[in-house]
């Protein structure tokens, strides 16, 4: 186990008026540039896991074979011109060759179909080794470029519920009632247990009636029969579970116990384990060990945490998850000077409840995007997605007063148009107007979710003085989620494939 010295530090900055300003350590490196360019091959299941129940279908793999003149993860020089040779790309399963084909260097997004028959579902994961080769021009001699990655084909679940993620889109996919699976954008509270839930098992009908899919529950659990009772009230009403275990993931015997107890519910959703480990700093393998842990006992669902810190050991914790979400507060917070400890807030030094933001709602898109581009660097935007915690509360500590409802959902539809693909507000007692308008956006989502979900679908990104558009086009119909984080109305043109207009932009209108 790694240690590291906690003293009065939080996102590994001194934050008491007679601390020294010290730098501090676990910055993300940004990659070296490159004079010459690089080819960043990659392969990356379509689906994880697979099933037994699959195998009569096809499993399928994601090619990218990105030219960058940055040293992200694994690129390597391709000789000039990178376009002027094909890549002859073969795909193993623990070396046995089920696919090959073609593709020009720049490609991506490209699908490669192969059948699962003849594989066993096994809990260990299967090795996929993909290697290009081409000719390199102006030689004699080819190039041959090589990557890994690992495919879970494992046997059907008995007990217990299957979430699937599908890697093309960053979506949850779950089991319908027709059998069979189906994307899902999870949106529910945080949800207080203590003197909350433990004390009115309606507030879950409530929140079914208000549209919500998820609910999660906040330990510690100090009466486990309420739990369980909420446990099974949840389960009837159809409202999935996102189980956590900020108080227990780096305990291996109570960790053990939970996974044990919770992994056959027939409405768990994902697991949750670390809560903001960057701000105190945990150990810096304690992510990895409970991932490790939770796939060597369950396997059948995803693992997420939330990272608190602008910049403070990334990598490391974010390695221990397949969901990664990060948590900005800037509403009614002073974010240049401290209201608690009377300091000064920079990028050195100083606690703020919102660490090196800009005290506007775009600071839930500017730390998204720095995120998904630390995921790309790393080799981890397909394998790793991104959900947002949207500011619910305030009052207390750090923070003035809490959102008004239409500020929240400024952070919630920002979080989506810059890929965000669940909302987990923080927390439920929530005041009335963002439970409001939480709902109408919970009642809409799955209106919209064929958009988000669709792989193929054409999408636009736009913004200019604080207003952020995300545009969606399939065929004849365009989503558009347009936010405006200015007080002032503004006009903003748009360029529209399809004219077809729903209810679901309607109410946001009204509301936004």
């Amino acid at each position: 186990m790694l240690s590291i010295k906690e003293e009065c530090e939080l996102c590994g900055k001194n934050y008491l008026p007679k601390q020294p300003v010290v730098p501090p350590a676990g910055a993300f490196p940004e990659p070296v540039l490159s004079e010459h360019p690089l080819l960043a091959f990659r392969c990356t299941p379509m689906i994880q896991p697979y099933l037994e129940e699959d195998t009569p279908r096809k499993a399928g793999i994601i090619i990218d074979a990105i030219i960058t003149y940055q040293h992200v993860q694994d690129a390597v020089p391709i000789a000039l011109p990178f376009d002027s040779e094909p890549l002859h790309v073969v795909i193993s399963l623990d070396g046995e060759e089920v696919a090959h084909m073609d593709i020009l260097p720049n490609s991506t997004n490209v699908e490669v179909i192969f059948p699962l028959a003849g594989h066993t579902p096994q809990y260990v994961p299967y090795t996929i080794g993909c290697t290009a080769t081409r000719h390199a021009p102006g030689t004699s001699q080819n190039e041959h470029f090589y990557t890994t990655s690992s495919l879970r084909y494992i046997p059907d679940s008995i007990l217990g519920s299957v979430t699937k993620i599908d890697h093309r889109t960053g979506m949850l996919l779950t089991k319908s009632a027709t059998g069979k699976f189906e994307p899902i954008f999870p949106i529910g509270f945080y949800t207080s247990f203590g003197n909350y839930l433990d004390r009115n098992l309606s507030i879950l009908d409530e929140l079914k009636a208000q549209g919500f899919n998820t609910v999660h529950p906040v330990p510690p659990f100090h009466d486990l029969q309420v739990f369980t009772n909420i446990l099974d009230r949840m389960e009837k009403l159809g409202l999935y579970l996102m189980y956590d275990m900020r108080h227990t993931y780096q305990d291996p015997q109570q960790r053990t116990r939970e996974i044990e107890l919770m992994k056959n519910y027939p409405n768990l959703l994902l697991w949750y384990t670390a809560d903001e480990p960057d701000g105190p700093t945990h150990s810096l393998d304690a992510t990895v060990t409970a991932y490790d842990a939770i796939y060597a006992l369950d396997g059948y669902h995803p693992v997420s945490i939330a990272l608190n810190c602008a910049d403070h050991y990334f990598t490391e914790y974010a390695a221990g998850a397949d969901i990664v979400i990060p948590d900005v507060y800037m509403v009614g917070n002073d974010v240049k000077y401290s209201s608690q400890y009377d300091t000064v807030c920079t990028a050195d030094y100083g606690c703020c409840g919102c660490d090196n933001c800009q005290g506007e709602l775009d600071d839930v898109a500017r730390r998204l995007d720095v995120f998904k581009d630390r995921l790309r660097i790393l080799g981890w935007d397909r394998q790793k997605a991104l959900w947002s915690i949207t500011q619910a509360f305030g009052g207390e500590e750090f923070w003035s007063r809490a959102p008004t409802g239409r500020e929240w959902l400024v952070q919630a539809l920002i979080s989506i148009n810059h890929g965000a693909r669940g909302i987990t507000p923080w927390i439920d007692p929530t005041p009335l107007d963002i439970k409001h308008t939480a709902s109408l956006l919970a009642r809409s989502l799955p209106s919209i979710v064929r958009f988000l979900a669709d792989p193929y679908i054409s999408f636009i990104h736009s913004s200019s003085h604080r207003v952020d558009i995300g545009m969606w086009s399939a065929s004849s119909e365009t989503l558009v989620v347009a936010t405006n984080g200015d007080a002032v109305a503004q006009r903003y043109p748009l360029l529209m494939r399809g004219s077809k207009r729903g209810g679901v932009c309607d109410g946001w209108r009204r509301e936004g």
